[in-house]
This record gives structure tokens, sequence and C-alpha cells, in this order.
């Protein structure tokens, strides 16, 4: 049981194909199957696709729909935004049903923390791999994969700074974040994305009444969803590519659907299938472009908020509840009783103070493994069985997301999905492109498997899914 919405589902995709497996889902998490992305109990913490696009399996468009409908609300629609905890009620009973189905020979939740990889055997034999917990125990795999999730963001290089920092939150979801704050104090979010988004719902729904101060580079904040009908997809194999000329593509659709009376919403949504080939398409230094000019861009038009959610964060602006900035923080200067920070706006250079009872780390998660503190990470590159990708976004993989490792061989037994594979895919966050990441990996992990299991007429295989949920983003979910 458990295990977060890759680990679960990929379990689940695997067990379907060969019911003789056994499978093992290590999880850090107390609750089987929600991760961190689902276990808030905010209700105003909602999904970011609607019911209808949320589907764990793509083979049944609408099972999370009739789930929903049966055990949750029998009036949703297609087009509701549900909250978090009911989408992570829903994965848990995948697990059920699984459990229920095959029982605990196949699969087995165990609550832990892998800390290391060790691989024995060569690339001409099957190999194996030892998996060590944290707790001292060991699993023997014959195929491991790593559902990582989002890791936490970065610690921030603000002058003042330190780790002896008492009012400075490191990850927005630290059980301390919002604990403890005057009801009619002020808090700093740093970072305008989806997490402060979550975070300033949060602080709202825990009676906060004070003021709520949003800084980021660009001072963008996510877009809402709105029903606006559809644009058909405009990009082909013979498109740009180039970042500046994906911009005018973009663009050129904007204008075209404007004059026909349509949204940008559609424009950008038609885009969503073809992602991860227009990635893929670009010559590693228009990535790199894309990622300094246009990244903030996209992901705000992109990653959209429920509607319900941008009604309540532009009440707060409207309100005077809450203050957007465009900058980055010169100065922290930690008192007894408050801190004061420095900005320098980031169009006219000027300096502003402000006076606050909190600040929080709301930055997107760390991407670069160099840089990630997770004991599992650093085992795997320490004994070079991965490798950063190109852009250090993730780890490096292959097409079907088998880690690389040092000399650049792809492994045959260790395999990634979700936000490890940002390199290759860039589009790899969400449900829906997880649910196909989970399908494609289970056909090809089947078929790897299969023939062990028909040789051998005494002993099942053993397939260990390490989902080391350290700190998987609540957003895109």
């Amino acid at each position: 049981m458990g295990g977060g919405f890759s680990g679960t589902t990929l379990a689940v995709q695997l067990l379907r194909r060969i019911p003789t497996l056994s499978v093992a889902v290590v999880d850090k998490g107390s609750v089987p199957g929600r991760g961190l992305a689902y276990s808030t109990e905010y209700d105003r913490h909602l999904l970011n696709v609607p019911a209808s696009n949320m589907s764990a399996l793509p083979e049944e468009p609408d099972h999370f729909l009739r789930w929903a409908r049966a055990n949750y609300d029998p009036s949703i629609q297609p087009t509701s935004f549900l909250p978090r905890r009911i989408y992570g009620r829903y994965v848990s009973s995948m697990l059920d049903e699984a459990m229920g189905r095959w029982g605990a020979d196949h699969l087995r939740w165990i609550q832990g923390e892998a800390s290391s990889f060790a691989r024995e055997g060569s690339h001409i034999e099957r190999p194996h791999i030892n998996v060590q917990l944290k707790d001292g125990s060991t699993l023997e795999a014959q195929c491991v994969v790593l559902a990582a999730g989002n890791f936490p963001p970065g610690n921030l290089r603000i002058p003042g700074l330190s780790e002896r920092s008492e009012r400075y939150v490191s990850s927005a979801w630290s059980a301390s974040a919002l604990r403890d704050i005057p009801k009619n104090g002020s808090v700093l979010l740093i970072g305008s994305g989806l997490k402060s988004i979550d975070v300033a719902i949060a602080l709202k729904s825990e009676g906060f009444s004070g003021h709520i101060h949003i800084l980021s580079r660009h001072g963008l904040i996510p877009q809402s969803h709105r029903q606006t009908g559809q644009w058909p997809q405009y990009w082909s194999d013979q498109g740009p590519r180039t970042t500046r000329g994906l911009v005018r593509l973009v663009r050129n659709q904007i204008r075209a659907a404007s004059a026909a009376g349509c949204d940008w919403r559609p424009v950008v949504d038609a885009l969503r299938s073809m992602t991860q080939m227009i990635w893929r398409s670009l010559p590693i230094k228009e990535r790199k472009r894309f990622l300094r000019h246009v990244r903030p861009y996209w992901e705000v038009h992109r990653h959209r908020i429920a509607p319900e959610i941008g009604d309540a964060i532009s009440r707060l602006f409207l309100e005077g509840h809450a203050s957007l900035y465009a900058g980055r923080v010169t100065d922290y200067r930690e008192c007894s009783d408050h801190v004061e920070v420095i900005l320098r706006e980031r169009k006219t250079g000027t300096q502003r103070s402000l006076r606050v009872d909190r600040v929080i780390n709301c930055t997107g998660p760390e991407t670069d493994c160099r840089r990630i503190e997770a004991s599992l990470i650093r085992s795997l590159l320490a004994q070079g069985l991965a490798r950063p990708d190109s852009l250090f976004l993730g780890l490096d993989v292959d097409a079907e997301g088998a880690m690389i490792d040092s000399s650049g061989t792809p492994s045959d037994c260790l395999y990634a999905i979700g936000p490890a594979r940002k390199g290759r895919l860039w589009e790899t966050i969400a449900v829906p492109e997880l649910r196909e990441q989970a399908y494609q990996l289970a056909e090809h992990l089947a078929s790897w498997l299969r023939p062990g299991l028909e040789s051998s007429d005494c002993e099942r295989l053993r397939l260990p899914l390490e989902t080391l949920r350290t700190a998987q983003d609540p957003a895109n979910r």
C-alpha cells in the first residue's frame, strides 16, 4: 500500500500484466497511497486539472470520474476541480483494490526510506539489486524504479539569512511553516508559483487575516482555468526548432484565436500532447535559451489553477490583503519579534523594506541532483549508477526511463519515473503525463521480466518499486 501516484499506478499496471509478480512499494510517508501531493487536509487545496482528465488509468479515461461519483459526490461533473485530499483517497483505493485482488504476497507496502542501492551480477546475466533501507533492512530485487517525485527547494542565498534564522522556513510543506503566525500578522512568500498559491490558501483556511507579501523574480502568478472552447493542433514535425520561433508561432496562434473570438487558453492547451515531442526536437542550446528566457511565462500559462482558487487569490489582491512584487531579497535582518526584509524591485531598482512575522521559501523544487541531500541520490551518483541530465533538471534516462550511468550506458535494472525525467521530457509532473509513463514503463518491464518468470518453475520474480517521497510537490496534480 502507498507510494504516491507514480509508484501506485506503476505497481497496479505491472500486476495487471503479470499477476504472479511480487511488487513492493517502499514509501516514506505514513499514509499509504497519498504522498505529499495528496496528503493535505485543506478542502480548498484543489486539483489543478478537471476531474475528466484525472483518471490514473489511460485505458479507462473515466475511471476517476466514476469513482468520485460513487465515493464522494454523485453530482460531480467532468469539469469539476475536486479537493486533492479526495484524490488521495482515490489513489489509496487503487492500492486497496490491488491488495484485495492479488494479495499481500504479490503487493506489499513498506513504510521506510531507501538509503542506497547495490547492483550485483554482470550485464550478461540477469542482475539483481540490493536495496538498503534506513532502518537497516534490505530488499532484493531484479528491477528498481525510482518514483521520487519532486525534491525540496534549494536553500535561498540571501544576505543575512543563516541556519540559525528562526523566522525563516526552508520548505513550504514543513510542519512548522504556518505555526504560531499571528492571525493579523504578515508573511513573505518567496516564489509566486503554485506552491505560494497553496500556502496563501492554507493561511486563509487557518483564519489568517493579515497581509501576504509574494515575491518572485518576475512577479508572475499562475493563471486560472476557464472554459473557452477548443483550438486545433498547430505544431508538426516541420515546426520551428528555436525558442524564438516557437514563441512567435504561439503568439501568432493567439492572435488568430483572438480574432476568432477565442481565448489564449485553448492555444496553449493544443500543445499539451505535443510538448514532449517539441522539447526533444530542440537542440540543447535552444532548451537552455527556453529555460533562461521563457520558462516562467510558459509555466504560469501552462500550469493553471482551478477557477475557484483563481477567484480567491484575485480577491486577496483586490481587497488589499496581498501584494505581489517582482524582484529579489537583498537583505534579511531577524529581530526578536519580526523580520525586516529589504527587496530590490526588478524594473526600477527601487529598494523596499518589509516587516514580516514569517518568511517561507515557496520556490520550485531542487532539480540539480548534485545538490540534493537525499542519501539514495548520493549513493546512485557516487557509484556511477546514474548521472545528471545535461540541463541538470533531473537524472539522465533513455527513452524507456532507464537510468544512464556515468559511462553513458543505460541500466538494465534501474529506472526512473516522474520529475526525474524532466531533462528528457520537460512535461513530466502532472497526472496526464505520469499515467502514460506508468503504462508504458509497465509494458516495457513486463516484456523484460516475463521471460524470466516463464523460465522459473518455483521462484517468483521480485520487483520493489522505490517510491522515495522526500518532497513531492503538491502542485500540477
